[in-house]
């Protein structure tokens, strides 16, 4: 199992000024950074800067990112249907280039896009055809997508494992995946357990959040039943742990997260929250007792 640390935890934008954070991330004892792939970040052109110093500092880079109204892959709209696939060429071909074979995140749908009527089946197959197109692009630069199912409040696509699971199956494409969050997991799911059995092999990226973004270990996240299930469906690739600085609010899309209070400051978010996933891996992996 690798571990990584999502980036805006420290910081509302990535820039070429915060490149520093691949010390910070490494000095915590992180092996990997996740970058969120936003327009804005691509627009800035630091990526070659951003590698560069990340294979410097001896940290890998993680990938992900997500639509909006203007890139919605299942759009009835041909033409915003098409910008959002070549946004996430974009995002595919800026990952490749960071060194990530992942690309997750809300790939499929606007994050945070509310609807009366919810998910229409002409949107569900819009959404595979699009998914198609950019799986095989991703193959080409061997990255894997990587999909999110979020909270009701984030999305009205694809809210949980089986529902990933069955977008997939119908897609019917090794080059997409699944990317679970516990977060999320722990407003629509039954049982983490269950979804992540759900999702099993196809399982290939994992966030690991308290059930208020808070540090993991807090909160009342089933962790003993995530292990338990990760170490059932076999996996062993990143546990990332994700929550975000308050500052996030000033930027455009901060709202989607709603981090309205400093539940705790970032590095104890980020030290903590590495050291009670390694104590749980320890745990469920390595035969010790349980905690």
């Amino acid at each position: 199992m690798k571990y990584g640390i999502f980036a805006l935890l420290f910081f509302p934008r990535f820039t070429k000024e915060r490149l520093s954070v691949f010390e910070q991330a490494r000095g915590l004892g992180y092996e990997g950074v996740e970058i969120s792939l936003s327009e804005d970040f691509l627009s800035m052109g630091i990526t070659k800067d951003v590698a560069r110093e990340a294979k410097r500092v001896g940290v890998d880079c993680l990938c992900s990112t997500s639509l909006d109204e203007t890139t919605d892959i299942a759009s009835e709209d041909k033409k915003i249907r098409e910008n959002g696939i070549e946004f996430l060429k974009k995002c595919v071909v800026s990952a490749a280039e960071l060194g990530s074979d992942v690309l997750g995140g809300v790939i499929y749908a606007p994050w945070g896009l509310y609807k009366r009527e919810g998910r229409k089946q002409e949107e569900w197959e819009f959404c595979k055809e699009s998914l198609a197109i950019i799986a095989d692009f991703a193959k080409e630069h061997n990255v894997f997508l990587a999909i999110e199912p979020v909270n009701r409040f984030e999305s009205y696509l694809l809210n949980t494992a089986c529902e990933a699971k069955k977008l997939i199956d119908e897609i019917g494409h090794p080059q997409i995946k699944i990317h679970l969050d516990t977060f999320q997991m722990n407003i629509e799911e039954d049982r983490m357990y269950n979804a992540i059995k759900s999702a099993g092999d196809l399982l290939f990226h994992f966030h690991c959040c308290a059930s208020h973004r808070g540090i993991p270990g807090t909160g009342h996240v089933e962790w003993d039943e995530v292990f338990k299930g990760l170490k059932e469906v076999g996996y062993d690739r990143w546990l990332v742990v994700e929550s975000f600085t308050p500052e996030i609010m000033k930027e455009e899309f901060g709202w989607q997260v709603a981090i309205w209070r400093k539940i705790a400051e970032s590095e104890e978010i980020a030290k903590k929250g590495l050291e009670f996933l390694k104590h749980c891996y320890s745990n469920s992996f390595e035969g010790s007792e349980t905690r």
